[in-house]
């Protein structure tokens, strides 16, 4: 992104799918709630109250893990080159102040502001958070850039902080959603000749068989692009492709090929033919349903002979809402899990560039199936997405039902903006150090159970957070994606999470003969007590200097 893709008339336009009837300057906050602070589409949209009467805010948004109510301003200019100054800019710091304790906003909720705000402060509880101590933080964006009043009002209000294009293109992460093969390829159908359905004037559909020596021809298969609009790759070792290996290795098999196999699915921009109707050529091609069966042929290509063929759907088409229902009713072998239906959502595709981006040893794995680097660390988005579950929301008991981190937990666990490389990194390098601790533990069974590990890294998270250097450290993406400063916490972490596993083994001598780890690790209130008591032990032992910890105050 371009600081000039924020001009006036690229901003309407880049906006322009987040247009729900509200004002220009609202479409801009959704964009940059979405794009730039990370939010899915959901919890943006429920953060924004841009109407009459609201008090100067144009959303709010709460950051627990911060423990800070986030409020926002918006401001858009149609003339390239505007300046901002420092008026509006202090105009906002102005409003904050209407929200500094829990008696003026009571106030506000039940006086005239608008409903929308109103809304937003009692779902969020707001006046009970600021009891709790929650700070204030206000972010203005705007299209507008800084003039030399701006940069000196930035030096005097630490409250605020301001997005320029400049600052805004420079946290933009760009990723493409519609990935595949951008080149021609030809297909002989001199053996059956036009077999064409027209759906409408943009949307055709050609069917024909296609011998598995050709479909190996296909660019993209090695290092999947071929198959990126796929909700998977190609699974390993899954009973279908144990059944199309054998089918392959079996040349007598191969005239038979076409009798047992679903078909392959690609999808393209364009489709002609040509040499007097005997060539079908597409342009700009991905195959959206068959990996499996494509990967296969190319890992046994010298075991195919031109009897093998395959019956290939090919649909030419403009619409991508219309492409991602097909490759989702076209994957049908092996079940789809909520984990496909998200491998091609804006977060995963944001954070998986991201890691690309990066220039650490680390890549992020967000298909079934995906070709990772062997020379990286791969961290697939399903781990990640339970690490955070414990670590972040405090929920290890939910950690063994993986449905739940791509369907009701999603937005709760990806959807925030400070879910980056270097958090996703950092726990789960934690993780590695409590799996790594259990090893320590007397109690075996329950030390190889799955949500034990996962009740660790809550508890683990939890200390951490009782230090205020801990709260800071999770605070500051610096920090958070500098190697050195993931590592000096991770070094300490160590010896808390070890002392921990010790303390857990204590706590499960004193329990009943019938105790049920495998029971109350998945009830809230018997890990909240268990959780309690290992807390109340570290701290006891770091106020008599036999535990480290990341300062010298426990809160």
């Amino acid at each position: 992104m371009k600081p000039s893709d924020l001009d006036y008339n690229n901003l309407i336009e880049l906006t322009k799918k987040y247009n729900k009837g509200r004002s220009e300057s609202a479409n801009f906050l959704n964009w940059f709630l979405e794009n730039i602070f990370r939010l899915d589409e959901t919890t943006a949209d429920d953060c924004i109250c841009d109407k009459e009467n609201d008090k100067g805010i144009d959303g709010i948004f709460v950051d627990h893990n911060a423990s800070t109510i986030i409020f926002f301003q918006s401001k858009i200019s149609r003339s390239e080159g505007r300046t901002i100054g420092d008026k509006q800019i202090k105009e906002f710091s102005g409003s904050l102040q209407q929200f500094s304790d829990n008696k003026k906003v009571e106030a506000i909720i039940q006086g005239q502001a608008n409903d929308d705000l109103k809304n937003i402060l009692i779902r969020n509880k707001i006046p009970d958070l600021l009891m709790q101590q929650y700070s204030l933080q206000g972010i203005f964006i705007t299209n507008c850039i800084r003039d030399y009043n701006t940069i000196e009002v930035e030096k005097l209000l630490e409250d605020i902080t301001l997005y320029c294009p400049d600052d805004i293109a420079n946290n933009f992460i760009e990723f493409d959603a519609d990935e595949g093969i951008s080149d021609d390829f030809t297909f002989d159908i001199s053996l059956v000749g036009k077999v064409q359905l027209s759906i409408d004037e943009n949307t055709k559909v050609y069917v024909m068989p296609v011998p598995a020596v050709d479909l190996v021809r296909l660019r993209g298969i090695d290092d999947g692009k071929l198959f990126s609009q796929n909700v998977r790759y190609s699974l390993g070792n899954t009973a279908v492709n144990k059944s199309i290996s054998r089918s392959v290795n079996d040349q007598g098999e191969h005239k038979n090929f076409a009798l047992y196999h679903n078909g392959i699915t690609l999808i393209c921009q364009n489709a002609h033919f040509e040499d007097n109707d005997n060539s079908l050529v597409v342009r700009d091609y991905v195959v959206v349903n068959g990996a499996q069966s494509i990967s296969t042929f190319f890992k046994n290509s010298k075991k195919l002979t031109d009897d093998l063929m395959v019956f290939v759907k090919i649909i030419s088409l403009k619409s991508t809402e219309l492409s991602r229902k097909i490759t989702i009713n076209s994957n049908n072998q092996n079940a789809i899990k909520p984990r496909d239906l998200r491998s091609n959502h804006d977060l995963m595709l944001r954070l998986k560039a991201e890691f690309e981006n990066s220039g650490t040893d680390y890549e992020f794995e967000i298909k079934r199936g995906q070709i990772t680097n062997p020379k990286k660390v791969a961290i697939s988005n399903d781990l990640a997405g339970r690490e955070l579950l414990a670590f972040d929301l405090n929920e290890p008991n939910l950690c063994h039902q993986i449905g739940k981190v791509f369907d009701d937990k999603y937005a709760e666990i990806f959807g925030r903006r400070e879910v980056d490389v270097g958090r996703i990194i950092f726990v789960h390098e934690l993780q590695k150090i409590v799996s790594h601790s259990l090893e320590e533990m007397k109690h075996r069974p329950m030390a190889g159970y799955l949500l034990t590990r996962y009740f660790l890294l809550s508890v683990a998270g939890q200390i951490l957070r009782k230090f205020e250097n801990g709260r800071s450290f999770l605070k500051d993406k610096y920090r958070l994606n500098d190697a050195n400063s993931r590592n000096e916490v991770l070094i300490k972490m160590k010896d808390i999470v070890l002392g921990l596993v010790t303390d857990l083994d204590y706590e499960i001598e004193d329990k009943s003969p019938s105790f049920d780890y495998k029971r109350d690790l998945k009830n809230t209130a018997e890990i909240a007590a268990l959780r309690k008591a290992l807390i109340q032990s570290y701290e006891k032992d770091f106020r008599r200097g036999r535990a480290k910890g990341f300062g010298t105050e426990l809160t």
